[in-house]
């Protein structure tokens, strides 16, 4: 959670749009989105492939125009292009694509001065943290090089808003956490971070609320906390006495999906769990682990239910 000292509007919108909506012929890409993504806050957007994760992105970034609907970023609304509006945006997008000859800081001071920025920004001190080498073209630089170089290109000019499409890939993880405490240090500042990724350990871990797209359409706004199904336990436990012991400890009773495997048998408890552990104390246990379930079990557990309820209604 953000520290109360923390220059932080809440409450006032970064992003705001209505009944966004975009085909690409007949194609759909999005439909009908409506959402707020409050000033200075960390807000994930996650979904499966083809969801609609990237049209929204760049609807935002005015690369694309929607079919209807109504944008508004940083408080003006999008009506066409808009470069004086862009230069407050730092985007990354899931694929980079740069200069080759160039070295990095060579590349880096062009942008630089294309954002009207005196000297190289924060350039040297992002590069430093990232431990990037910007003597070396960006022909010689891995893939998790060129990351780097885009992540110190979004965040060089010091931007209201992030725009981050999958902005881990290629980071190790010691990378990764240096990226995550600097797009801290920018939310912190009164930035707002909007943040698209298929890793959902980052979403628990860095967002404040998350919103989940499926089929073009939105499906759930929350805070990560409250992501549906997320005051669920999961508990896991190993009897003394070996084997499935479904049957025979009539371990239904506590959970009808309740499954056994490798030795080990896994159940899901909503609200109270008093009474579940009362039912397995009645047998000797050599090991319980009682645990929150992580937002990825939630989103797939969401998608499976979601996906069988539309076969059951074809």
């Amino acid at each position: 959670m953000v520290s109360s000292e923390c220059e932080r509007v809440i409450g006032l919108s970064a992003i705001s749009v209505r009944s966004l909506t975009k085909y690409y012929g007949r194609t759909r890409g999005i439909e009908n989105i409506d959402l707020d993504v409050e000033k200075g806050e960390i807000f994930g957007f996650i979904g499966p492939n083809g969801a609609g994760k990237s049209t929204t992105i760049r609807l935002l970034m005015q690369l694309i125009f929607p079919t209807s609907g109504t944008m508004r970023v940083l408080g003006e609304e999008i009506r066409g292009d808009n470069p004086r509006l862009r230069r407050r945006i730092g985007y990354l997008p899931g694929e980079v694509s740069y200069y080759s000859d160039l070295t990095g800081r060579q590349l880096l001071t062009f942008i630089a001065g294309a954002y009207g920025l005196e000297g190289l920004g924060r350039i040297e001190e992002y590069s430093e943290r990232l431990s990037l080498d910007l003597s070396k073209t960006v022909k010689s630089y891995s893939l998790g090089n060129r990351k780097k170089l885009a992540l110190v290109h979004a965040l060089m000019h010091d931007p209201e808003l992030l725009i981050l499409d999958e902005p881990t890939t290629g980071l190790d993880p010691l990378m990764q956490a240096v990226f995550f405490d600097m797009i801290k240090e920018r939310r912190d500042a009164g930035a707002t971070v909007f943040l698209s990724t298929h890793v959902l350990s980052e979403v628990d871990k860095v967002c404040d609320r998350v919103a989940i797209i499926r089929n073009g359409s939105l499906v759930s706004v929350s805070k990560v906390s409250e992501v549906p199904g997320r005051d669920h336990r999961r508990i896991e436990v190993t009897f003394k006495e070996p084997g499935n012991l479904i049957e025979r400890f009539d371990l239904a009773r506590i959970d009808p999906d309740v499954v056994y495997e490798a030795g080990v048998h896994r159940f899901k408890v909503s609200g109270e769990i008093n009474d579940a552990l009362r039912a397995l104390a009645e047998h000797p246990v050599s090991d319980l682990i009682v645990r929150l379930p992580s937002l990825e079990e939630l989103f797939m557990e969401f998608y499976k239910d979601d996906n069988a309820a539309e076969t059951n209604g074809r």
